[in-house]
């Protein structure tokens, strides 16, 4: 636990985080789950999976860098953007029912990255944050549903 806490309080703003590290804290994250970012840190179930993050970029390290990008639109700041995470996450959680997982999914946050995760090129002039998970917050929950289940359904 005391680990989690020092990647808190050691993190770096995110404007100063060129490219974040993986570790591996199989604890601390949800099964189903293959990653998630912590504070400018990839934690990751195994060992095996953080080593291959920090070897390779690809769609799933690029999807935990926009998370990266989104921190600096939030005022660059870790702690107003888990903030906002949790606010829009608690949103959508009435949304069980009808989508599993939905205060995940309807997330604006998560909605951004996973709509821009296989374009690599999404993040190259983006220095000061990325803006596209403002448009998602704007929608209601019902137009994210559609706007997921259309996007979905495409794939």
């Amino acid at each position: 636990m005391s680990n989690i806490v020092m990647l808190m309080v050691r993190a770096a703003r995110p404007s100063r985080t060129a490219d974040m590290k993986a570790v591996a804290k199989p604890f601390f994250i949800k099964k189903g789950y293959e990653a998630m970012t912590f504070f400018g840190t990839i934690i990751t179930h195994t060992v095996q999976e953080a080593e291959a993050f920090n070897r390779r970029f690809g769609p799933l390290k690029h999807h935990e860098l926009i998370h990266l990008y989104q921190a600096r639109s939030t005022h660059d700041s870790w702690l107003c953007f888990y903030v906002l995470y949790g606010w829009y996450w608690l949103g959508a959680c009435r949304y069980g029912r009808r989508l599993r997982n939905a205060g995940y999914l309807l997330n604006p946050f998560e909605m951004e990255a996973y709509a821009h995760m296989d374009d690599l090129n999404y993040l190259k002039d983006k220095h000061s944050g990325t803006t596209g998970w403002r448009r998602y917050a704007k929608m209601s929950l019902d137009e994210r549903l559609q706007a997921y289940l259309a996007r979905n359904a495409s794939a």
